[in-house]
């Protein structure tokens, strides 16, 4: 007998190189056939190619099991996305933001949430939406703190930094992988989970792996 598709289902994305997109849809959870289709975005390669990686190894030293690291990875992959919502115009400015500017700019965790409309992704949507928060408070869109903030968001939220300090900038070049742990490990317990950023740490050391699929 064929699967019914009525067992959980979870999110996944492919590339499409020949358009530079990124298909999103549902998979059934007991064959892994496609279920539904949930949209494309436009998908800039590399060097997002690694977080998804990145996140994936972090939540296994957290201790998250399969599926929720394959969910982890998926909405790593959709965070990407989230800073081409803002318009090419700021996201690409050299000099500093006007306070209009970052109006927009701190929009994007909501515009990154609402590529997915479907219920079952509900949860990965509240962590997109809430991966710019901070443990002190300091954060947005809605200013949580602490244990307010989804686990998962605080995952993201060391992953996507790591993957913003190791990429080149407008307004600045890329930073190395040892400037980019200091960098984090300064911030930890602020604008980093603690022991978020201490599993990053812990799991990094297969970071050449990583780097290597990055640049293939």
């Amino acid at each position: 007998m064929g699967c019914d598709h009525l067992a959980l289902q979870s999110g996944e994305a492919r590339y499409l190189p020949a358009t530079g997109e990124l298909e999103l849809m549902l998979v059934c959870d007991s064959c892994g056939a496609p279920c539904k289709p949930l949209g494309r975005v436009e998908f800039q390669l590399r060097p997002r190619r690694f977080v998804g990686h990145l996140a994936e190894l972090t939540g296994r030293e957290l201790g998250l099991d399969e599926q929720q690291t394959a969910r982890l990875r998926f909405a790593a992959l959709v965070c990407g996305q989230c800073r081409d919502q803002i318009p090419a115009e700021i996201a690409g400015k050299r000099g500093p933001l006007t306070p209009e500017e970052w109006v927009e700019v701190r929009r994007h965790p909501e515009l990154g949430a609402a590529l997915l409309g479907d219920v079952s992704l509900e949860d990965i949507r509240e962590w997109i939406l809430c991966h710019r928060e901070r443990p002190d408070g300091t954060g947005y869109p809605r200013g949580l703190s602490g244990e307010e903030i989804p686990h998962e968001a605080r995952i993201l939220a060391v992953t996507d930094a790591y993957t913003a300090i190791v990429s080149d900038r407008p307004h600045r070049p890329a930073r190395g992988h040892e400037e980019a742990c200091e960098e984090l490990s300064r911030c930890a317990g602020t604008q980093f989970d603690m022991a978020v950023v201490e599993a990053f740490l812990a799991a990094v050391p297969q970071r050449n792996l990583l780097l290597a699929r990055a640049t293939a």
